[in-house]
Parts: structure tokens; C-alpha cells; sequence
């Protein structure tokens, strides 16, 4: 009977006899092994790098980072990497073009401390003719209190709107704020309302208020990308740029309200501690939950750049951060790092 009928009967067939190996062919399917475990482990390895370069972009305990840039001169593998920064959440966004240079969490929902009052000024602005007077209420002047940043405002005392938004932006007054909200709003809920219409309006659908000067509430965050864009708004109202650029402000005393010496908290703009060519603001934040924060601004070589940092470990570690952010997206522009400016000099925009 032959093999095939056996095999079709279900009877196994007997084997024919194994031929010897040749060492030859037992090299080739040596050598075939060896290759493939090979290029395993080269796959392995290649893994392995990519995981180690991708946790050297995360500072210790600081958990995972969600950090893009755009090469301005072409491809992003070629182009200088972004600083290394400490803050949790970061943006920049080049305002002549509308091109985000970095982004770092940008869109994760924190609070954002003082930084709330750049929306309350816009609101400002764009409701309330600056030169008309507001009575100061108790709620405003309740405000004046040691654990706060304040203008000093006093029950009664008439000032402009436009010298409450220096109260405002400059010293970060609370009070400030909320005696620009019942000017504007008629109440300080009614005001609120206003802003988060206002940032409906604007597409920042990661930003909610629950009052117009930034202490820690529930419901009231925002992210770094949503801040970039609210900033870039503001700076496009003269009023609000001539401000935030000031670094000191007096207001003299009249017969309805006393004497005012005011100071910008923003180290980087021109007389202040740590100047920035062309840094004309924003503004700054600090509590305990938000960390240390700052929208800013700066038009530097005629070119604008804006953008956020938010929850720096501390109010050096913000300058520096954006010091940092700032050197190399203008460095993409081929134009130098800023120069190490003398604190309170008035540094060129043209450096």
C-alpha cells in the first residue's frame, strides 16, 4: 500500500529516514537565530532610550508633563529643545502669527490667583468709561486686610475707574477689585456673571470665575492656554498695555480720598528687579493653592510674544522660567538672549 492510502485510511504512514544535517546548514539556522535575537534586543534598547530621554524631560516628583513646542526655523528634531521648566503649566503663543511656540499642561484646570484680574480689568475697559467716578463700598475697603494684596482703599473715597485699574493691576488690589466689580456689574455676583460670559465669549471653555480678584474658591480655575489667550486680548487695549508696562504710579490726594503710591509686583518690566526688554506685562499671582503664576507680555524687537506660567515652586523660579521660555523662543527668531539687565534700569526693547 502506498504512503498517500495509508495516510487517507488515517493510518499513519511509516517515516521515511531523517537525511543528516549538514554543519553547514546547522551554521546558517545557527546564524538565523542569532540575527533575530539580535535585532530583538536592538529594538529593546531603542525602547529603552526613548523611555530614559522621555524621563529625563520630567523633574523628580514632578508626575507626568504633557509638553509640545513648535520649531519656528523647520524641523522640530533640529531646533534647540525648550528649557526645562519648574512650573507645572506653561504657553507660549507668538501673537503676530498666532503660532504656539510651547505648551506644557496647558490644558489641565488650575487656579490661577491674581492672574484673575486681568479678565476684571478687560471687563473694565470694554463696560466702564475710565474717567468716571466710583464710590468705594464696604465690601471693597473689607478687603484691606494684612493677609491680602491691596490698594488700600477706605468706605466712602472717590476715585476714577482708571485709577482703581492702577490699584488694580499694579499693587493687585482685592479691594481694587471689588470696587471696579459694583462699578461695572452694579454687584460683585452680578460681575462675575459678566466674566465668565466674557470668557464663554472668548472660547475659554477651561476657565470659570467665582469672584473678580482671584482668592482661592471653589469653581474658580482656568489653564495655562485659556490665560495665554485672555492676556492677548488685553494687550490689545492701550489703555490696559500703558498700565500693566508702569511700574510705579502715584495718585495725589484729593477731597474725596487720600494719597496713593503704588508699585508693580512684575519683576521683569522696565524699573523693576529683574527687567525683560520689552516686557510690558502682565500680570502676577501668588497663593498657597495656585502657587506663583504670571500672564506676560513683551514686544521685543518690535516682535510679540505672550504667554503663562502657573504654579512655579517659587517667585524666582517664575522669573527665571520665563526668562528662560522668552531667550529661546526669540532665539528661534535669531535674535540673542536678553542680556542680563541691572534691577530697576529701563532696558531697550531693541536689544
Amino acid at each position: 500500500m502506498r504512503v498517500e492510502q495509508i495516510a487517507e485510511r488515517g493510518v499513519r504512514a511509516p517515516r521515511a529516514p531523517r537525511a543528516a544535517t549538514a554543519p553547514a546548514v546547522r551554521l546558517r539556522r545557527m546564524s538565523g537565530r542569532a540575527a533575530g535575537w539580535g535585532a530583538a534586543l536592538l529594538v529593546l534598547l531603542a525602547i529603552l532610550l526613548q523611555v530614559i530621554g522621555s524621563m529625563a524631560l520630567v523633574p523628580p516628583g514632578s508626575g507626568s508633563r504633557a509638553e509640545s513646542f513648535h520649531a519656528l526655523a523647520g524641523d522640530s528634531k533640529l531646533a534647540p529643545r525648550p528649557p526645562q521648566l519648574t512650573a507645572h503649566a506653561a504657553y507660549l503663543l507668538d501673537a503676530d502669527s498666532g503660532i504656539p511656540y510651547y505648551a506644557l499642561n496647558a490644558d489641565e484646570q488650575l487656579p490661577m490667583a491674581s492672574t484673575t484680574k486681568i479678565m476684571t480689568a478687560l471687563l473694565a475697559v470694554e463696560h466702564g468709561g475710565l474717567d468716571k467716578s466710583v464710590t468705594v463700598g464696604a465690601d471693597a475697603a473689607a478687603l484691606v486686610q494684612p493677609d491680602n494684596s491691596y490698594m488700600g482703599l477706605s468706605t466712602g473715597e472717590q476715585l476714577t475707574l482708571r485709577e482703581l485699574l492702577y490699584g488694580l493691576l499694579l499693587p493687585s488690589g482685592n479691594d481694587a477689585a471689588v470696587a471696579i466689580a459694583d462699578a461695572v456689574g452694579g454687584s460683585e455676583a452680578k460681575f462675575v456673571a459678566m466674566m465668565n460670559a466674557r470668557a464663554q465669549a472668548l472660547g475659554l471653555t477651561h476657565t470659570h470665575y467665582a469672584n473678580p480678584h482671584g482668592l482661592g474658591a471653589p469653581g474658580h480655575y482656568t489653564t495655562a492656554r485659556d490665560l495665554t489667550i485672555l492676556a492677548e486680548v488685553a494687550m490689545r487695549q492701550p489703555d490696559l498695555v500703558k498700565i500693566t508696562s508702569t511700574f510705579h504710579y502715584t495718585i495725589a490726594a484729593t477731597a474725596t480720598h487720600k494719597a496713593f503710591d503704588l508699585f508693580n509686583g512684575d519683576d521683569l518690566i522696565p524699573g523693576a528687579r529683574d527687567p525683560y526688554p520689552g516686557m510690558i506685562g502682565v500680570k502676577i499671582g501668588y497663593t498657597g493653592e495656585a502657587g506663583y503664576c504670571q500672564a506676560f507680555a513683551v514686544k521685543r524687537r518690535g516682535h510679540l510674544l505672550i504667554g503663562v506660567v502657573l504654579r512655579a515652586p517659587g517667585w524666582r523660579e517664575r522669573d527665571a522660567d520665563m526668562r528662560a521660555l522668552l531667550n529661546w523662543a526669540y532665539g528661534q527668531q535669531h535674535m540673542p538672549a536678553a542680556p542680563a539687565a541691572a534691577p530697576y534700569t529701563f532696558p531697550s526693547p531693541n536689544l
